[in-house]
This record gives C-alpha cells, structure tokens and sequence, in this order.
C-alpha cells in the first residue's frame, strides 16, 4: 500500500509551487476554495457511467484529485492522481496501483491517458490566480487551439485539460456545472468537441448533491471513440434513475437564442450584467449599516439593488417609497459605497476600518486599491437574472439605483418596451427555454435577454 504525504513537508511544498501564482492570499483563497469533497455515491455512480461505455480501463488520470476517493471505485489498471495541496491528502493510504502527484496539473503533457475521471475544481473567474490563470490557458492554447474565456471558472481550464490528455478514442467522465452546456463563457469549450465530433452524454443531478455549492451539477461524458457527434441530455429523477431530456434545458422548442452584446447598436434596447464590486459584503451596506458609519447618501453611498426576491408580483416600478419599504426598512442591502474621487472622512474611516479578511477576494486582492471600482451606470430598469416560474422580474428604475450582482440593468428602453416588460412581454413562459442553475432556480444569460429585447422592441428602436 502507497503511503499519503508527509502534512509538514506539503505545507512547504504548496508554496513553492504556487510561486508564480501571484499574492500568496490569492492564491490561498483558490486552494481552500478547491476543496470541495465528492459525495461517494457521486464517485461511483460516475465510474458506472465508466463501466457502461468501456470494458476495460488502462490509465486513468484525475486533475485535481483532492483526497483521491475516485482512486477508490471502478476497475483499472492505473491511477495517477494529481492534487498539488498535499495537504488534502496526507493521510491517504492508496491501491496499490494508484499513486497521487504533488504538482500543478498543468505542469505535464499526457497524451496516453485511457480516461480522464473526477471533480475538477469549482472556483469563480474572479478568485483565479492571475499566475495560474494565464499559465493554464497559454497551455491549453498550445495543446488544444482553444482561447478560454476570461469569464470561464476552474473547472473549464480542468475539463479541456482532461480532453486533452486522453488518447484518441479516450474517455472523459466529469462531475461539473450542468450549465456548461448552455452558458457562453463555456461556448469555446463546446465548440471544441462539436468540431472533433465527439459524443457527449450529459446526466443533470439533483440540485441537493452538493449541499455547500449554489449551482446544478452534472455527470458529463464525453467519449472521443464516439465521433457521431451525438449530444444527449438526462435528469435525476428522485428514484435515482435517468429521465432523458428534449434538449438542454428540457424544451422541445431548445434553449432561448442568445444576441451578442457587441451585435446590440448604440440606440437599440441592451442589457448590462449587474455590478460585481468585489465583495457585497463589506463594498453594499444595510441602511443600519449606512447610519451607524454616518455615510451620507449620495456623497459616501449611492442607492441600490442586490436582488428582486422579494418585490411584489404586482409592483412594476421601484420609487422612493417602494425603495423604503421593500429595501431600506427591510434591512436589505441597498447602498452601495462611492468609489469615484476621494473618499470623505466618513467614508475613509468605514473603509480602513474593514479587516482585511472581509475583503479576500480575488478581485479585491488585484486591485491597487482594494475597494476601488469604477462605478456602473443607473440602468432604466431593472431585471432578475435567477428566477422561478414563467419570467424574470423586471421593474422600472424610478429611484435610479445601481444594479449589483444577480440584478442586471436594461438601457435605452422605451416607455412601450418597459411597460410590455414589466407584464412579462404578455405571460410569456420561458422557463423551460433557460437551462437550469440551482435549487429550482433558472438563471438568464445577459445575452439572452439582448435577444428578448430585441425581439419585442418597436420598430424605431430597431
């Protein structure tokens, strides 16, 4: 039997080999956010999807390995296990034909690899080392001729890795967002294997498989002895059982089409994704948070909105006094600091008295100054991006606040379009039409919503 890591010496180790990452608090911030362990059942039901299309399994490699559990199901000849924080896995004891590798996996070129298994690291763009970040997308661009988003989060990086490192006629079983199948920062990533003409199986689990992780995960098989270019889509029933699906997100009619920012004119209606200022913890504040720090309104913090959750069905527009209530008074988040100019006394007194640990972000850590931002327009409406039902919320912006975070802005909207928005464009259902994103939730693309508008604009903003 194969012996762990020595925890003392790993700790050391991890520093090292993260040495051109960039600021150690970034790169810590990544590692712990790495670490999110696979439920059992999930392993092993991953290496059935395994057993149902091969034989046999040669070499199996595992990016990301974490504590090596997917060493410990299925039935293959070798394991090599790549997790670079030793730590994870210092008390490991491995088959004897499985052994763990302490480094980047990005670090070597494998080319032989029989399947390609595990759960590569769920991290946001935002908290991606800069080092690391372009480290592995210059090598995925060597290896694959694939340019990765710079809005594409770890496990994409992960995931061509995987396809790339596994034989012709090699298979890929990995346990990542069920969105990739639909959202345009993975377009590049489809794109791929569409032009190889690859299989893929797509199995979307319950939202409850991963109790710490806001997003529907999935069992995804791509299989490149399969070139029928065949796509096919499945959902966990409560029985444990695979239900197929019409399409993507389960509509015969497919996913609601997407238009591109960049093909929006400078008059026509558009939407813009809500401000990520880094951290809403400590960057949005509560009105008591507002008054305690005697922040004035308009000088230190400007009015905003963190969510539509709980506006009315039958409110339509947010003024002042709809402002107060539903936000203000329900001590919800709803200003956001100034970051333009130099800050006044009272705001550069809250701001240096935030510790640093609120602000550990990967954003945060790369600015020159921690909380600056440049500060987003005051949108004509205001949009929900998740929503349960037939249609997103949509409410006109009479109050002229920011929109931050899952609350989009919608510019150069006329007084038509935001009245036909505001109902819904007539009780339009698109909820089977958007791809699933968690606990029940569906979640619209910026891009999708350019094409709604576009489609339901009047002729003069066309």
């Amino acid at each position: 039997m194969n012996a762990g890591f020595q925890p003392a010496i790993a700790s050391r180790q991890v520093i090292n080999l993260t040495r051109d990452w960039g600021d150690w608090n970034t790169v810590s911030l990544y590692l712990d956010r790495c670490q999110v362990d696979t439920p059992v059942d999930l392993v092993e039901s991953t290496w059935r999807h395994v057993a149902d299309i091969r034989d046999e399994v040669g070499k199996v490699l595992d990016f990301g390995a974490g504590d090596a559990r997917f060493a410990f199901s299925g039935d293959y000849r070798e394991y090599v296990g790549y997790e670079i924080d030793a730590d994870r896995c210092s008390d490991v004891i491995l088959p004897e034909n499985a052994r763990l590798l302490n480094r980047c996996a990005f670090s070597d070129e494998i080319h032989d690899a029989d399947v390609c298994i595990g759960n590569p690291p769920f991290v946001r763009n935002q908290d991606l080392p800069v080092g690391w970040r372009e480290h592995a997308a210059a090598v995925l661009k060597r290896r694959t001729g694939v340019d990765v988003s710079g809005l594409a989060n770890a496990w994409q990086y992960f995931f061509l890795l995987s396809l790339a490192s596994v034989k012709p006629g090699g298979l890929c079983a990995l346990v990542v967002p069920y969105e990739w199948v639909s959202r345009p920062s993975a377009k590049a990533l489809r794109e791929y294997i569409r032009a190889a003409g690859w299989s893929v199986h797509v199995y979307r689990l319950i939202d409850t498989t991963f109790a710490s992780v806001l997003t529907t995960s999935s069992i995804t098989i791509v299989d490149k002895a399969d070139t029928s270019g065949t796509w096919r889509f499945y959902e966990e029933t409560a029985d444990r059982n695979w239900a197929e699906l019409a399409s993507e997100s389960g509509s015969e009619l497919g996913v609601l089409p997407y238009r591109r920012s960049a093909d929006v004119k400078k008059s026509e209606p558009r939407a813009s994704r809500g401000l990520s200022p880094g951290t809403q913890k400590v960057l949005t504040l509560t009105e008591g948070e507002r008054a305690r720090y005697g922040l004035k309104p308009g000088v230190d913090v400007v009015p905003c909105v963190t969510t539509l959750r709980t506006v009315p069905v039958d409110v339509n527009a947010l003024n002042e006094a709809q402002f107060k209530r539903l936000f203000r008074d329900a001590g919800l988040k709803c200003w956001l600091i100034n970051a333009e100019g130099q800050p006044g006394p009272n705001l550069e007194s809250y701001l240096s008295s935030v510790p640093a640990e609120d602000y550990q972000t990967a954003t945060c850590l790369e600015r020159p100054v921690w909380w600056q931002f440049k500060m987003p327009q005051i949108p004509d409406m205001l949009m929900a991006q998740c929503f349960r039902g037939a249609f997103p919320k949509a409410l006109s912006n009479e109050m002229r606040v920011r929109a931050v975070g899952g609350v989009c802005g919608l510019y150069d909207i006329s007084d038509a379009l935001a009245a036909d928005l505001a109902e819904g464009f007539g009780g339009m259902d698109i909820g089977d039409r958007v791809v699933a994103h968690s606990h029940g939730l569906r979640k619209i693309e910026i891009n999708q919503i350019n094409a709604l508008l576009a489609s339901r604009a009047p002729a003069d903003q066309q």
